[in-house]
């Protein structure tokens, strides 16, 4: 389609391997402490032992949602998850002050906490291993909280709470999806380990080998640290007249990459394109309801895959206009998702000094296994395939099923 062409929303005219390149050059720029990507190591090395006979309080902050819940291993490392709880991510919805924001993280964590005890804090933003905010993603609204160390002042509001000597330990969603990936799987028969996540924001965690760290050294030698790349702020990569519309009217020149693939940002995107389709005459029977209502991913994507059909009352020839734009821009989304794997992959199984193999990788979030317009998990993986060829690797998609607060409770007890 002349118009998707003339905007530069065309995934195959993408040079995807080119991409790649970038990425991995962007990542080991980060690691030196320079570029768009923070490459933020854990600070904790890497280990492989799995714990048994033992219970460890564990906190997700998500993108979306709060969940604690007390992890326990058993004398075979089988884990169960107790006394679930839930609650919303505060200024998720509406703005928030500090007190509220830490009112409503202990509303969730306090009742599965005990006095004395270390638990995982997953926390699914940009943070150092010391705990400081570097600043907010997925449109998270409280002000006052970036530049702060989270898990100090989560520390104070609990102690205020009337809970004593309780100690945790920081990490990011996509570490703890890289440490639930190395619990569930065999570690030792993989090229490379990558966690994934793709929801309502998204980002990239692995293994990498000290001696690359260089902003960070000195180091223990010859071990690895897990690092939350950060990788929603990847910016070598061409951007379409409506990636550019979206940032001018509502980016900071943060997440640029995150605001082309995740559900937070899809349906604002979507929307741009279908106003923009509207506006040269495209689809003339929607322009008014495009101008009125700035749709969600899950919207548009239900509706293009038939299960919410009324979100659009249009004559059948903008119908399949429609169908094509977005499904254009969700391909784009899958050839995105792909590119950060591999560099990811290719990144851990260099750290480990593997030049062929399978990367395992634990791929978490509901815009990557729900989005249903396209077969978008078969689509990554396809790409993959394809991006990982010349490289001598293969790769493998899985999900393990409630990694956030697993990989926590891997992370306190990585002492």
């Amino acid at each position: 389609m002349r118009f998707l062409i003339t905007n530069g929303l065309q995934p195959e005219a993408l040079d995807a391997p080119q991409i790649l390149r970038d990425f991995i050059d962007e990542m080991a720029r980060g690691l030196r402490g320079d570029g768009a990507l923070p490459m933020l190591p854990a600070g904790f090395l890497l280990r492989h032992c799995a714990p048994k006979n033992c219970t460890v309080p564990a906190f997700d902050v998500g993108g979306t949602n709060l969940r604690s819940a007390r992890v326990a291993f058993d004398a075979s490392g089988n884990v169960r998850f107790e006394n679930l709880l839930r609650g919303g991510m505060p200024g998720a919805q509406k703005p928030v002050d500090t007190a509220t924001f830490y009112q409503e993280l202990c509303e969730v964590i306090a009742p599965n906490l005990r006095d004395g005890e270390r638990f995982g804090f997953c926390f699914s933003y940009p943070v150092t291993d010391e705990g400081k905010l570097l600043f907010w993603t997925k449109k998270i609204q409280a002000p006052d909280i970036p530049g702060r160390n989270v898990g100090a002042d989560l520390l104070n509001a609990l102690t205020l709470r009337g809970h004593f000597d309780i100690s945790l330990q920081i990490l990011n969603d996509t570490v703890a999806a890289l440490l639930a990936a190395y619990a569930r799987t065999d570690a030792a028969g993989a090229a490379g380990q990558v966690g994934f996540i793709l929801g309502t924001g998204t980002n990239t965690a692995y293994a990498e080998a000290t001696e690359q760290i260089l902003k960070c050294q000195p180091l223990p030698p010859r071990k690895l640290m897990p690092i939350n790349c950060e990788s929603g702020n990847f910016t070598r990569f061409p951007k379409s007249t409506f990636d550019l519309q979206y940032e001018a009217a509502s980016g900071n020149g943060k997440a640029q990459w995150e605001r082309c693939i995740s559900g937070v940002h899809l349906g604002s995107l979507g929307t741009i394109l279908l106003r923009q389709a509207a506006k040269e005459g495209l689809l003339p029977s929607l322009t008014d309801r495009l101008n009125a209502h700035t749709f969600t991913h899950i919207e548009l994507d239900n509706y293009c895959a038939g299960t919410n059909p009324d979100i659009f009352n249009c004559p059948s020839n903008e119908a399949e206009t429609l169908r094509t734009l977005l499904t254009t821009l969700y391909e784009r989304a899958a050839l995105f998702a792909a590119i950060n794997i591999a560099a990811a992959g290719i990144r851990s199984a260099r750290a480990r000094n593997q030049t062929s193999g399978t990367i395992h990788v634990n791929a978490d979030g509901s815009t990557f296994w729900k989005t249903t317009s396209i077969p978008f998990a078969q689509r990554v993986a396809g790409h993959l395939e394809t991006l990982l060829h010349p490289y001598h690797y293969t790769c493998t998609l899985f999900r393990v099923e409630e990694a956030p607060l697993l990989g926590a409770a891997l992370a306190a007890l990585n002492r």
